[in-house]
């Protein structure tokens, strides 16, 4: 639909000329959603004739159904009049734009890195003018374009750059789910109705008028199409949808045209990257045929293309040509169409029956579309080379394929339909376990489902003897060891999936091992594993992978210092990979990790990136986790007073999931901030459902870290009967396993348990370890050993403890438990200055402190936004922000301000 002046539109068109013409105050994006022809693409017009006027750049795409399955196909036709920019792109995106465009096999399109790279391009692109870029019909475009803008959408905040989309109603895709705003067109009023059917057909018979008013119903395209056909039809009620009736109109044009005007047209519909010489080619005609479709306002030429004017009319073009018509058309520009992408896409959608040829070659190019990460058009490939396969095993071999990489995509009725479809065939034991495991996975039951652990081992060995694949195998078991060890799972069943684990044709010492009998049983294989895993050194560890399974191996072991040292290493590893999906898990382990091991800064930093990543990737367990952690850091620290408004939304998250043992850590942070002020009652209260065991909140390996916790609110809220049993039982586990925190944290608690005569023994004991890996449990048991002397009444000796206690809470930034440290030094007659002011730190958010260190370290804005996925723009705008809460004026003086304070 043209846009005119856009009638009924006013509220409209207020919201995206607000956008666009501030665009040099920063961007942002809106999604325009509707049915079809309610005036998306006539809004989107309107936009680009704004953008015009103010000088601005614009960029277009539309979406075609067609071609879904070619990745990075839309962003292509986005970018393509600014990719000569990409050429200054570091390395690694340019050669993952380049790849992903299939200009270069040298990179390898990783979604990530490819969203990365079209972000900088776009932002590269505005520094000359601003940038609004239109994408018509999203949910037609490849997924992996919609992804990229997606990812995009979010981060135009401080860029000159608008991203404007159009989404038909009733269509979910990655973009929605972006956060960013949401324009509902609906139909337009009877007035606004009756002027724009007057001002398009003001010739109107009355009775005519009413029935196309009736029949449009408020639907602008309509309200132009209709009155086209009413002397033909005279407006019959069927078809009945809105959408069939307008490509009905559109069909009535197309009935006056030639046959072989039609054939061009069939031949755009079909392949709407073709040129305009190769439909002329498939259609064996020229150009002058081309001008009856011009004349009735069906297409537009220009730059070398045929253009529909609107997509409903390519969809008519498809609808009116018989099977036959489609079939030749397809074939026809097999031959002549110059990529041999397309060429053989169009081989295969012409091919009838069976094709063993040209089933293999799709099987061959969705290798090689995996290789470059285009797991949309693999799938695809795999999917429509099932088709043609003739042998049932091999049809079946390739349909468990496709099932998987559509699992990958999270597309699970797709998955559901190719795996119903393989299950009748012959296939082979192997696929029938991968049919299996998707099974298992695409149910939602791991976490409940009785006899899990006995299905995913049956499976994992049915593919590593059947299939041969022991590293699919182990990658199989790691759900179910995760759901190990979060929920109360029988020993027999903890020793079945570890001796699974084992079994397979892999050194006891690999990484994939390590992590699976970590995560299924740590109090067993703790010892074990903590031997293969100490005697390894970080640069010896072959990839950031092996990095993070040997953290995540370590931590559940109980080292959560050595864990977090080779999660640190995988986190940088994969963040310069860009490999987001599992950087976001690698974030979550080691915030996690880093709480426990004193690194509140960097755990606060990795918890908020995680969680804002497992939005990004869709990992909404490891989304509320991070954000739980993040709150308990904040508990730590004792700096926001309402850990409950922090807490309210990743617990709704958690209960979502059927909460439980998932929401332990949130019990974790409550604790913390209650004894960081002195609430021992409302502590104990808060941490004691996670020890025990009559509890759903109760989670045996959480106890670990948190005994000291439990210990210390117990004792200060007469509740010890009820915790001596736990401690004995940890008690008895830290002798079998040796868990490094849970020997930690016993050491500090054993004083707090024992009468006068002894716990001062206890106390030196605890003391004389080596607790730098644990330097919140040494802060604490400073602290406590000098109140314990004072109360001794041997004052002068209380003070070397308080003072130490002191240093190190202030060091980890622990304000509550810093001033009542203080008070308690004062109580022994010295005078102590006042409380420390709050740190520098203190005054970012993890994201300002996350930037202000690395500019701290010499990154340029542009370096610091390849790291962390955002604009260089936004860095910008976040150091902004920074400088005045240090109190500083310019980057120099960044590193001085970052630096702890001097201690009282």
């Amino acid at each position: 639909m043209a846009t005119g002046e856009l009638i009924g539109r006013d509220e409209e068109r207020e919201v995206v000329d607000a956008l666009v013409g501030h665009i040099g105050d920063g961007g942002g994006s809106i999604l325009i959603r509707g049915e079809p022809g309610i005036g998306k693409s006539a809004l989107l017009e309107h936009a680009r004739q704004e953008a015009t006027a103010i000088g601005a750049q614009t960029l277009t795409a539309v979406g075609v159904e067609s071609e879904a399955e070619f990745a990075f196909a839309g962003l292509h036709q986005l970018l393509r009049p600014i990719l000569g920019l990409a050429s200054t792109l570091p390395e690694p995106q340019r050669q993952a734009l380049q790849a992903a465009f299939g200009v270069s096999a040298e990179g390898r399109p990783d979604l990530f890195l490819v969203a990365m790279a079209s972000l900088q391009t776009l932002s590269r692109a505005a520094e000359s003018a601003p940038v609004v870029a239109c994408t018509d019909d999203v949910h037609w475009l490849d997924r992996a374009s919609v992804q990229v803008l997606a990812f995009i959408a979010r981060r135009l905040q401080d860029e000159p750059v608008v991203l404007l989309a159009a989404v038909r109603a009733g269509y979910q895709t990655p973009i929605e789910s972006a956060g960013i705003r949401v324009l509902d067109l609906q139909r337009l009023s009877p007035l606004a109705s009756g002027q724009l059917l007057d001002l398009r057909a003001p010739d109107l018979h009355p009775i005519m008028r009413a029935r196309v008013l009736a029949e449009a119903a408020g639907n602008p395209l309509a309200l132009v199409e209709l009155p086209r056909t009413v002397p033909r039809s005279g407006l019959s009620l069927a078809p009945t949808t809105l959408t069939a009736r307008l490509e009905q109109a559109f069909a009535t044009r197309l009935r006056d045209l030639l046959p072989t005007t039609r054939s061009v047209l069939l031949a755009a519909a079909l392949d709407s990257r073709a040129s305009l010489a190769e439909v002329l080619a498939a259609a064996h005609t020229t150009l002058s045929v081309i001008e009856p479709a011009e004349q009735a306002g069906l297409v537009d030429i220009g730059e070398g293309e045929l253009r529909f004017r609107h997509p409903l009319i390519r969809s008519a073009v498809r609808q009116a040509a018989s099977s036959r018509e489609v079939l030749e058309m397809y074939g026809a520009l097999a031959e002549v169409v110059s990529d041999e992408e397309r060429r053989l896409w169009h081989r295969a959608m012409a091919a009838v029956g069976s094709d063993e040829q040209v089933a293999a070659e799709l099987e061959r190019y969705a290798s090689a579309a995996l290789r470059r990460g285009a797991v949309t058009a693999a799938a695809a490939a795999l999917e429509r080379a099932a088709s043609l396969t003739p042998h049932p095993r091999n049809k079946g071999h390739r349909l468990v394929s496709a099932a998987e990489l559509a699992y990958e995509l999270g597309l699970s009725d797709t998955v559901s339909r190719l795996a119903e479809a393989a299950k009748q065939l012959d296939i082979g034991s192997s696929d029938h376990a991968r049919l299996a495991w998707l099974g298992e996975m695409t149910s939602g039951n791991v976490w409940v489902e009785p006899g899990a652990a006995k299905t995913f081992v049956t499976i994992a060995r049915q593919i590593a003897n059947d299939g041969g694949d022991p590293d699919m195998a182990l990658r199989s078991l790691v759900p179910v060891a995760h759901r190990a060890w979060w929920t109360r799972t029988r020993p027999t069943t903890r020793r079945y999936l570890v001796e699974a684990a084992q079994s397979f044709s892999v050194p006891a010492g690999d990484p994939r091992v390590l992590v699976v009998t970590a995560l299924a049983n740590p109090e067993e294989t703790g010892p074990t594993v903590m031997s293969h895993v100490s005697r390894v050194r970080l640069h010896d560890v072959p990839d950031a992978m092996a990095a993070m399974y040997l953290g995540i191996a370590a931590e559940k072991s109980g080292d959560f210092a050595l864990g977090a040292r080779f999660l640190s290493a995988a986190v940088d590893g994969l963040r310069d990979q860009v490999r987001l999906g599992v950087l976001t898990e690698a974030l979550v382990h080691y915030s996690w990790a880093a709480t426990f091991a004193g690194e509140w800064t960097a755990a606060a930093a990795a918890a908020s990136e995680g969680a804002a990543l497992a939005h990004e990737t869709s990992q909404p367990q490891f989304g509320f986790t991070g954000e739980l952690i993040e709150a308990l850091v904040l508990a730590l620290r004792g700096n926001d007073p309402d850990i409950d408004g922090v807490l309210a939304q990743p617990q709704w998250s958690s209960f979502a999931m059927n909460g439980g043992p998932l929401l332990a850590t949130a019990h974790l942070a409550r604790a913390a901030a209650a004894l960081g002020e002195g609430r021992h009652e409302a502590a104990f209260v808060a941490l004691w459902p996670v020890f025990d065991e009559k509890d759903v909140v109760f989670h045996r390996f959480m106890r670990w870290p948190s005994v000291l916790d439990l210990v210390e609110a117990a004792t200060g809220s007469g509740q010890l009967e009820r915790a001596n049993a736990v401690v004995a039982d940890l008690e008895a586990i830290a002798a079998r396993s040796k868990p490094a925190i849970l020997s930690a944290g016993l050491s500090c608690a054993r004083p707090l348990l024992a009468p006068d005569a002894s716990a001062g023994d206890l106390y030196e004991s605890a003391l004389s370890q080596n607790l730098d890996g644990t330097p919140f449990l040494r802060a604490r048991t400073l602290y406590s050993y000098g109140r314990w002397l004072r109360h001794q009444r041997r004052t002068a000796e209380a003070r070397t403890p308080l003072r130490s206690s002191i240093a190190l809470f202030d060091a980890l930034g622990a304000t509550r438990w810093s001033g009542r440290v203080r008070d308690e030094l004062r109580a022994t007659g010295e005078s102590v200055g006042r409380r420390r002011p709050p740190d520098a730190r203190e005054r970012l958010t993890a994201q300002e402190l996350q930037i202000a260190e690395l500019a701290a370290r010499g990154l340029s804005n542009r370096e610091i936004a390849e790291r962390l996925f955002v604009s260089h723009r936004t860095i910008g705008s976040h150091l902004y922000h920074v400088f005045p809460k240090l109190g500083i004026t310019t980057r120099t003086q960044l590193r001085d301000a970052l630096r702890t304070p001097d201690l009282d």
